[in-house]
């Protein structure tokens, strides 16, 4: 080849590489995505072994090159993290693709190769993509609503009604085709609000309602194969009862985790331990991603928990009960806001 295709592939070596760099990095630091930050590492390693790059550093002329101060209106700025992502996730697609044309010259194996850590690299785009488009759990109280003599609807209208941050639909003894139903009520009041709509274990019924996500349990399906079920967008959120298990959902792709019981409750038939406010303090201090709170939780506990700077507080009982729910979502909500979260 000649000694200008030389310089050319050097420049779009750097690029690629450079670009792969700041992408990791985001992964590793920013979003705390370790499968992805893993996924980029082995993508640079696998360029870095495809040739011997000093043999084309040779032929590299910095300071003759023409494009050195050609800089394009949006180069020197960034608006966000997303944007300095974009910008080189589409660094390292192009370099690949001028990499792949330029290697056809020489090398069709090489050429191939370029091709494939292309494709891969769509394929983390559309994941972290997918990761940074999902909705934000807000701060505030999370509302479990399961089978109580109020229609779930009418509470779901309340929930949204105050601009609660997010709404669990959570049915132990309803059938499959009435738990639907509901299901597509909710997501149809939830549809264009601030509140979030997540189906309690049931990821048929979410993906059938349109539901912004999915709550798992331990013994439900792990959280990397609901979300090859559902989409990259989908939020889903673990239950955890233990540190432990909270520690090890930090490496899982979940959104964010319940923490709990923190006190004994009545509104499950599993028989668990309290975890109690102390551990709940640890969790928070440990958890890279959201914890909601769970379990016995009331207002009159609340002012336990006002140190802990949890995300939220999820409720069943203390709404369902309730001679006005009205009042108690909305005085939960404002009273979590002011002492844990102001």
């Amino acid at each position: 080849m000649e000694r200008h295709i030389y310089r050319a592939i050097d420049a779009n070596i750097n690029r690629v590489a450079e670009g792969l760099r700041v992408i990791e990095d985001l992964a590793r630091f920013y979003y705390n995505d370790e499968p992805t930050q893993a996924t980029l590492k082995k993508l640079r390693h696998s360029l870095s072994s495809m040739f011997e790059q000093e043999r084309f550093i040779l032929y590299r002329d910095s300071l003759n090159d023409i494009g050195f101060s050609s800089v394009g209106a949006k180069e020197m700025k960034r608006e966000g993290i997303k944007d300095v992502l974009m910008s080189n996730l589409k660094r390292v697609e192009e370099g690949l693709r001028v990499l792949e044309e330029l290697f056809k010259l020489e090398s069709t194996d090489i050429s191939m190769g370029m091709k494939k850590l292309r494709y891969d690299v769509y394929d983390v785009e559309k994941s972290m993509l997918g990761r940074i488009n999902r909705p934000i759990l807000r701060k505030g109280l999370y509302l479990i609503i399961s089978e109580s003599s109020q229609s779930c609807e009418d509470i779901a209208r309340m929930a949204v009604d105050i601009g609660i941050p997010a709404v669990q639909l959570r049915l132990k003894y309803t059938s499959d085709s009435d738990f639907l139903s509901i299901a597509m009520n909710i997501r149809a009041i939830t549809a264009g609000t601030d509140t979030l709509f997540i189906v309690n274990d049931r990821l048929d019924i979410a993906m059938l309602s349109g539901a912004d996500g999915v709550h798992l349990g331990q013994r439900d399906l792990p959280p990397d194969k609901a979300r090859k079920i559902l989409s990259d967008q989908a939020f889903i959120g673990l239950s955890t009862h233990s540190l432990d298990q909270a520690k090890k959902a930090s490496y899982l792709d979940v959104d964010y985790i319940g923490f709990g019981p923190i006190w004994h409750t009545d509104t499950k038939n599993d028989v668990l331990e309290p975890t109690g406010v102390a551990r709940l303090k640890q969790c928070v201090e440990q958890s890279q991603i959201p914890v909601v709170a769970i379990g016995g939780i009331n207002k009159k506990r609340l002012e336990s928990i006002e140190e802990i700077s949890c995300n939220n507080i999820a409720v069943i009982s203390a709404v369902r009960d309730a001679d006005d729910p009205y009042r108690a979502i909305l005085e939960l909500n404002n009273m979590f806001i002011r002492k844990v979260c102001p």
